[in-house]
């Protein structure tokens, strides 16, 4: 089942961490999760084009473990999206995790 957009934002905002679009605001606590644009595609079927598809990127910044996408999994269990990756970094001397995902978004067109 593929979500559109007012229901992807309804899930991600229910999942109780804070959700922004692009960035979060300076010095947001953690975890929080931040949804953006990755890319847009047409769907196609006898030359025209019958969909709008809009690819975002999901990502729970967090210095927690895996076990925070749990919530996730659960809420989105019947949607389809791209494995979870990891990606460390550090801020203010804090193990900061970016598990991103990819999820396709139907068009309201």
């Amino acid at each position: 089942m593929y979500l559109n957009f007012e229901e992807f934002r309804t899930k991600l905002k229910s999942l109780g961490p804070p959700v922004f679009r692009d960035a979060a605001p300076a010095n947001t606590a953690y975890p929080y999760y931040v949804y953006s644009v990755s890319s847009v595609k047409r769907v196609m079927a006898s030359t025209k084009a019958h969909a709008t598809v809009t690819e975002y990127r999901i990502s729970l910044f967090t210095n927690g473990t895996e076990r925070e996408l749990v919530p996730f999994y659960a809420a989105f269990n019947n949607v389809p999206f791209e494995p979870f990756s990891a990606l460390l970094g550090d801020e203010n001397d804090v193990t900061v995790t970016n598990f991103n995902s990819f999820m396709d978004v139907v068009g309201d067109d």
